[in-house]
């Protein structure tokens, strides 16, 4: 039977709402598994795009990305807080 939760996330708005980025990675990968060449890369690739662990890795990663871009933008990396 098929699912629509590719990366097995359950309940709750918070916990979707920090997975959104890791479950859009996600979504790309799978929608793109038909441009890879071989049966083991398609393999890895589509095991890579149902990973509810991978989900929590790639969520982490743009949110992490996004907390330098803010600390950057406000001059806490480079000393200079502005007020």
């Amino acid at each position: 039977m098929a699912r629509d939760n590719i990366a097995g996330i359950g309940p709750g708005i918070l916990k979707r709402l920090f997975l959104f980025p890791g479950m859009v990675i996600q979504w790309l990968m799978y929608m793109s598994v038909g441009n890879t060449k071989g049966y083991g890369m398609v393999r890895q690739q589509t095991r890579l795009a149902r990973s509810p662990f991978m989900t929590y890795v790639y969520s982490l990663g743009v949110w992490f990305g996004v907390l330098i871009l803010v600390l950057d933008q406000i001059g806490v990396l480079n000393g200079t807080i502005e007020n």
